[in-house]
């Protein structure tokens, strides 16, 4: 669909493109672009390659990769920043595009913070595009590994 956000990034265009982590021939793996500012480190996207709107319209393939992408994810972003938990949703509808988001919980994040206020605690580690390139290349072995 040419009109989908979400296509036009993996075509590598319009303003959701990001520093891509892994991609194969279903689904693409990409970190929360640093567009106007510091984004948190960590902060990740899982889409099909293939427009499909909603959860119920994947294949089972790219369910299954999805679910396969988002557990590398885990694993890399627990081991690379130290991660407490990784939490992983399909929420909102803004983009009619399935995309799931994979972020992580850091240590100290105060226990009243709700899982989904996580990327908000002002201590989190953030960064610009350095930082960025330098997690997404780390993060790329987790994906490479067999």
């Amino acid at each position: 669909m040419d009109e989908c956000p979400i296509c036009a990034k993996h075509r590598g265009e319009g303003p959701l493109v990001g520093p891509e982590i892994w991609r194969d021939d279903i689904v693409a793996v990409s970190h929360l672009p640093a567009r106007e500012g510091p984004v948190l480190l960590g902060y990740l996207f899982i889409e099909p390659l293939r427009h499909a709107p909603h959860l119920d319209d994947l294949t089972d393939v790219e369910a299954s990769a999805v679910g396969s992408a988002a557990r590398r994810a885990a694993i890399g972003l627990r081991a690379e920043v130290d991660a407490e938990h990784v939490f992983s949703a399909v929420i909102g509808a803004a983009v009619p595009h399935f995309h799931q988001h994979v972020f992580p919980r850091y240590r100290g994040t105060p226990a009243e913070t709700p899982w989904y206020a996580s990327t908000g605690w002002a201590e989190a580690p953030r960064g610009g595009d350095p930082e960025i390139a330098a997690l997404v290349a780390r993060l790329r072995t987790y994906f490479t590994a067999v």
